[in-house]
């Protein structure tokens, strides 16, 4: 009886790790062409586009956000810095080592547990250090602080929320 019950947990266990699995499937065809973030020539125009990637970003994940986890939609956005991508996986890791039942306990990309289901839109960027302020649409008290990079040409998500976002960067709570 202890084998059979042992068989039966491990092919319930296969059983859901494959459908899982068969359900993520990347988001690339869904967010925009990150060529569209490329630097402009220099100019003012230039900083004052590169929050858009920002946006973009967390418009997506709010739009997809029924759809797809967390880390699997950042994982597969092409909006997303590396770094980004492993400080989220190790803040989700370590929280679900910390406490099982409940890991965080609030989404780390909106360093809330609630968002704006219309969006989010600009609040203040500032070039220099690539730090983006977004406020909700229609919900003007929630605010995300961003950062975005340039890599290799890209303009990037490199943090969001409290993942790569020092707490004194952070939107007040």
């Amino acid at each position: 009886m202890k084998y059979i019950l042992t068989l039966v947990f491990t092919l319930s266990l296969l059983a859901c790790k494959s459908e899982k699995n068969s359900a993520t499937e990347p988001l690339g065809s869904d967010l925009p062409n990150t060529d569209l973030y490329d630097p402009l020539e220099s100019g003012a125009a230039a900083d004052d586009e590169n929050y858009q990637a920002a946006l973009d970003f967390l418009n997506s994940y709010i739009e997809n956000i029924h759809t797809q986890e967390i880390f699997e939609y950042v994982k597969y956005s092409p909006l997303a810095t590396e770094s980004l991508k492993t400080e989220l996986e190790t803040i989700i890791m370590r929280a679900w080592e910390e406490n099982p039942e409940v890991g965080l306990g609030f989404d780390p990309l909106f360093d809330a547990q609630d968002y704006p289901d219309k969006g989010v839109e600009l609040l203040n960027f500032d070039p220099k250090t690539g730090y983006v302020m977004v406020q909700g649409i229609e919900w003007e008290d929630f605010k995300v602080a961003m950062r975005v990079v340039n890599k290799d040409g890209h303009i990037l998500v490199d943090g969001c929320g409290v993942v790569n976002i020092p707490e004194d960067k952070r939107a007040e709570r």
